[in-house]
Parts: structure tokens; sequence; C-alpha cells
């Protein structure tokens, strides 16, 4: 057989098709790399500081909240915690080709790493959006804006005057019902926020101050066997009570409660010798070496009606003492009502329902709490969140008690920075609380 060259129009027409397909393939591949992500991280690098821990390549696309019209514009850098943003977990999910896959979680951690899992096909692609927030135990949580129920932003004014260092800027959960449960001491409790608090003799630090979600019974705020009372922190047996007997798990403790009070004479003069049994509900080992022992503020002169900043201010300027539990203050309580003048009203029995209604301290309407915070224009006045005391009105203020009376007690404790949030998928409610975990260095 005689084999034939080829013509010099063969060579050419072979040249056109390969260019064309060449063509065709290089056009598709710039659609398809445009439309997965705006540009690639392979898991073989560490770029980004990311951390992949499946094999394949990880194209991630970063979403960036707009403030001012609520929209998310797309950006080639990832927003960072120093620039006051934090991943938005319910929005942001990982998958092929865009489409979300459930198997797989993505978070990013306080040192700006992000972490993706689950991951078993190359190619995935994850989509990324960031809103302004705070880390809170190490997760990163969105702020939210006024009227929902959240973490809030709070400003101070100016209070060097008060405690050196203390910061301009808290974290505060406001409203009715926000996600801020989490499982502590095997129990659950909420936070109320990350706030300032002296944590060293004129050291002033931001901690995450968080309060147990039910009561631990009702007593008097200080009830000495003979009768006698005060209002100093310091010398109550309700300060003894929480710091040992419950701090301790302690049982067949003997507490004094006033069964009876004389108005006229302004004293307490019948009790009930109550014994208290904490060895299943007191603070368990692991959980102690959690909390950090501070100093806590006591003391108000009076409150200045339709004046909160004052009120902050008014809280720090009595004697302070290092223990390890408290209780809230009365601005703990009106943090949570997104700071409505109205219920500063504390010696007016008006209607408080706008107040109550709003504030995740309130769940039980029923119960008059306790705060740590004494009246020092009296010898034996304490304030208290009360709760529907007069005619058929329903409101929630606080209000000066003498000490002996009885009022719901729930422990406040402060965490210590190395304790934080495992990123399990937990929404922080009540069926889903967070989940703590100690670091330990």
């Amino acid at each position: 057989m005689k084999l034939k060259s080829f013509k010099e129009k063969d060579k050419k027409k072979i040249g056109i098709i390969l260019f064309t397909i060449t063509c065709i393939l290089l056009i598709t591949g710039v659609v398809l790399f445009r439309t997965f992500a705006i540009f690639e991280v392979n898991s073989n690098f560490n770029v980004i500081n990311g951390t992949i821990e499946d094999p394949g390549d990880i194209y991630f696309a970063f979403y960036v909240k707009n403030e001012e019209n609520e929209d998310y514009v797309i950006q080639k850098n990832m927003p960072r915690k120093e620039e006051g943003y934090v991943l938005d977990e319910s929005r942001s999910y990982c998958g092929v080709t865009g489409k979300n896959d459930s198997e797989i979680k993505v978070f990013v951690t306080e040192d700006n790493m992000i972490h993706v899992s689950g991951v078993s096909t190359s190619r995935t692609k994850c989509n990324l959006y960031f809103t302004k927030g705070v880390y809170i135990l190490g997760k990163g949580i969105s702020l939210v804006s006024e009227g929902e129920d959240g973490l809030y932003e709070v400003k101070h004014e100016d209070v060097t005057d008060v405690n050196e260092g203390f910061k301009t800027t808290e974290y505060r959960y406001v409203g009715a019902s926000p996600n801020n449960y989490i499982k502590f001491n095997d129990e659950l409790w909420r936070i109320i926020g990350l706030v300032n608090v002296m944590t060293d003799e004129n050291k002033v630090e931001q901690r995450v101050k968080i309060v147990r979600s039910d009561s631990i019974g009702k007593y008097s705020w200080d009830l000495k066997e003979d009768l006698t009372t005060s209002n100093k922190w310091k010398e109550s047996s309700l300060s003894k009570l929480l710091n040992e007997s419950y701090y301790n798990s302690q049982s067949n403790i003997t507490y004094y409660n006033c069964t009876q009070y004389n108005f006229e004479q302004g004293k307490c003069v019948q009790k009930e010798n109550k014994v208290i049994d904490f060895s299943t509900i007191g603070i368990k080992e692991n959980s102690k070496n959690m909390i950090e022992k501070v100093y806590w503020d006591i003391g108000i002169e009076k409150f200045v009606s339709n004046n909160f900043q004052q009120l902050v201010i008014d809280e720090r300027k009595g004697d302070s003492f290092q223990n390890n539990i408290g209780m809230i203050y009365p601005s703990d309580y009106y943090y949570t009502t997104s700071m409505k003048n109205s219920c500063l009203l504390n010696l007016d029995w008006k209607n408080q329902t706008d107040c109550y209604n709003n504030s995740w301290l309130s769940e039980n309407k029923e119960e008059s709490l306790w705060t740590i915070s004494s009246n020092e224009n009296s010898s034996i006045s304490v304030y208290r969140l009360a709760h529907g005391e007069k005619s058929t009105d329903t409101y929630h203020s606080v209000v000066a008690n003498a000490s002996t009376f009885v009022n719901h007690v729930k422990p406040v404790v402060y965490l210590k920075p190395n304790v934080k949030i495992l990123n399990e998928g937990q929404i922080g409610n009540e069926t889903s609380p967070f989940q703590l975990v100690q670091i330990l260095k």
C-alpha cells in the first residue's frame, strides 16, 4: 500500500480545528472559575491562615454586610476580628458548585483562622458572610439592630473618675429572648455580656459575665441569729452562703430567713431556721476552675431618675470586695430592656409592662430577685428586682427593700479568659445551649 503525505491544506484544516477547541476550553474554564469564586485556596497551603481537614481544593467567597443598606458585598480579602467583623454562621455555608452541604462545617476563630471540616469532594466552594460583631468566649457573635433580641454594643460616657481603665464599650444581651444560653456547672446559665470588671486591685479588664437561669431558692439578703441585719455585702449572710456553702457544694447548712417583719419597728421579729443542701446544685470542681475571682462594687447612694449613665457610675462608688460569686447589678436589668429610661422609675409603682416584657431577666414574672447593690442612704436597705405587688397593675422595677426580706437568688459569676465556647453547631437557645471548654496552657 502506498502512503500518502499530508497536503498543506490538510495541515491548515487540522490547525483551525485545534485552535477552535482550545478557545472553547479556555472560555469555558474562565466562566466556570469566575462563577465558582473570586480566588482559589488550595488545601495544601496555609493561605489566609486557613486550615482544611480534608483533601481537595477549597474556594472561598467573602461577603461583607453593608451597614447602610443591609446588603452583602463580595470582596477579595477576608474581614478580620481587628476590623470588628465576625462570621455569620447562620448564613454561611459550603458545598459543591455553591450548593449547601449540611455535612460540611465551617467557622472562623478569634485568631482569624478558617476551619472547614467534612469536605469529601474536590472544588468545594464556601460562601462566607461577615457582619459586625464581637467574640464572646472565643465565638463570633453578630451584633443586632435596635428592636431585635441579641447582642448589643453599649457605649459609656466618660467614667474614668470611677475606675481607671474602664473601657467605654461593652457588649450586652438585650431583649426578651436572645440566644444567650450556655451550659455551665451542668446547668443552664445565661450570658449577661462582655463587661468591665476589676480583676485585680486597680486593674479593670473585660470578662464574660453569666447568671444562673433558675433561682437557687428564696433567702433573706442578711439576717443574723439574733435578728440583727445590715446592708453590707461583705458581712451579709447571703454573701457567705454563696461564696462558702454554695461555692463548695455543702449540705446541712442552717440559714435564717425572716418570716415576720414589723414595719412600725422597722425590723424582723420572727425567723425560720432553713436547712439547705447544696450538694447537688452547688459549684462543681471543674466549674470552679472556670470562675474568675473579681472585685464586686457595692453600693448606690441613690437612683437618679431617667439618668442611666449616672446609675452605672453610682454602682461603682461603694466599697469593693473580692468574691467568686455575686448577683446582678440594677444596671444589668436595665441593659436587658434596651436601656429604656422609663425603666429607671424605681420608686414609682407604675405600669412597667414595656420593661419586663422586653427583658430576658424577667423570664419568671412572679419572681422578685435580689441584686447585690445596697442603698447607701439606709443601713438596712438593698435593691431588688420586684414584680407585680400593687393592685392589678403589672410592673417590674428595681426598688429598695429591707435586707431581711425574702427574695429569689440567682448566682452570678465572671468566667476566666481561657474558657471558650465549643464550635459544634449550638445556637445558644434553651434546647441548644453553648457548650464550654477550658483551654489549659
